[in-house]
């Protein structure tokens, strides 16, 4: 089950153990249901540089469908700075047929969760405070919900978003695989009061240590699900603090993102459905006290992929069909729509130059296109070396 072999990097004995006697059902037949339950792509800037996850492969088999991490080098301490070349940063040592999840910390500390796949229940994870040159193994004893911010990292603190007990958050502050439980749905739901009528937990952001933040989807009302817990005493104290939005809301009110960043916590929040839905970005800079939000964002598609980066401008792909385009806010602002996107685009992402680039993943291929007086620019190809094959359906490699 080990993909890339020789790399030495990332003590994983007992995964693989673990994982080798996992077994898979029938392959899917279409790429839409491949990747079923698999995390969003994502995009996050922190201080060192960005990171993007991607799913890459044969997308129409499971067992050919991987998930993929890359790495661009930033330009810490520079006014301005030319894109960089992305490469290949995935954690070696345990298959990612259920794709990846990323949190980064403030010091440049990635955090990064396997999702589950073929019969495995629990979530394997790796850390890096190198760039992805060396990584630290630990395991999550449960799988990780497939949404964006299931997981979460400051410093030692970390967060996780597992499908236990209808929803449960579990955090650790000791190493990677010491977790105890935070909050579960029930108690969260129970402070969200029938004014909010929670949903499905969707998001958690390590606020402070001993005040975290979770957040859901709420059936109703006007404010975004969004939830102070602090871990003082037997029970979790659980304080709704999420930002009231303006004008008219109908439907339900879905919290998609709630990631920190230098400048703030941002949240991206999804109302009503259908023709109806419109989106928002929100930052807190005061601890979830007060929030700036931006214009809503009208639209009928659906937010497919985001990418956040150290400034707190959100780049949010949006897609009907094989038609995708690419809305972008900040907090306070209006959004703007970029010019069509190259085809087969995963996720968008700000430069340091203020640009914006394309990564388009096909099969064992990253192609990166940089938007430059209004079109797109072919940048960077970069060769995946993904080994078909390498995982069975028995679980063998």
């Amino acid at each position: 089950m080990i993909r890339r072999g020789g790399v030495g990097l990332l003590t994983l004995g007992i995964l693989g153990a673990a994982l080798a006697g996992c077994s898979s059902g029938t392959p899917a037949s279409t790429a839409t249901s491949a990747t079923v339950g698999l995390p969003p792509t994502q995009a996050i800037t922190g201080p060192v540089g960005s990171w993007a996850t991607l799913v890459m492969g044969h997308l129409d088999d499971p067992l050919n469908t991987f998930g993929e991490l890359v790495y661009r080098p930033g330009c810490p301490g520079v006014a301005t700075c030319a894109p960089a070349d992305w490469v290949l940063a995935t954690p070696p040592g345990v298959a990612s047929n259920g794709g990846l999840f990323a949190a980064s910390g403030p010091v440049g500390t990635l955090t990064v969760g396997f999702g589950v796949s073929l019969g495995l229940t629990f979530s394997p994870l790796a850390v890096t405070t190198d760039a992805g040159s060396t990584w630290t193994a630990g395991i999550l004893p449960a799988a990780l919900v497939p949404v964006t911010d299931a997981l979460a990292t400051s410093g030692n603190d970390r967060l996780a978003l597992v499908p236990a007990a209808g929803g449960e958050v579990l955090a650790s502050a000791a190493d990677l695989s010491t977790w105890s439980t935070l909050v579960r749905r029930s108690t969260v739901a129970a402070a969200a009061g029938s004014g909010c009528g929670l949903g499905a937990l969707t998001a958690v952001s390590v606020l402070r240590p001993g005040a975290d933040l979770v957040a859901g989807t709420c059936d109703s009302g006007g404010r975004a699900g969004v939830f102070r817990v602090g871990s003082g005493g037997a029970v979790a104290s659980v304080t709704p603090v999420g930002p009231q939005l303006p004008g008219n809301v109908s439907g339900p009110v879905r919290t998609e993102r709630l990631v920190e960043t230098p400048t703030g916590l941002d949240a991206l929040v999804v109302t009503g459905s259908g023709s109806s839905t419109r989106i928002f970005v929100a930052r807190t800079t005061d601890g979830a006290s007060t929030w700036t939000i931006s214009a809503p964002y009208a639209t009928a598609d659906a937010v497919v992929s985001t990418s956040v980066d150290a400034s707190g401008t959100l780049v949010a792909v949006l897609a009907t069909g094989h038609r995708r385009t690419a809305a972008v806010a900040a907090p306070g602002s209006s959004w703007t729509t970029l010019p069509t996107l190259p085809v087969g685009t995963t996720t968008v992402t700000t430069d340091a130059d203020g640009s914006f680039s394309a990564l388009v993943p096909s099969g064992s291929t990253l192609t990166v296109d940089v938007l430059s007086s209004g079109s797109w620019v072919r940048h960077q190809v970069l060769a995946v070396p993904i080994q078909y094959g390498s995982t069975s359906a028995a679980g063998g490699s």
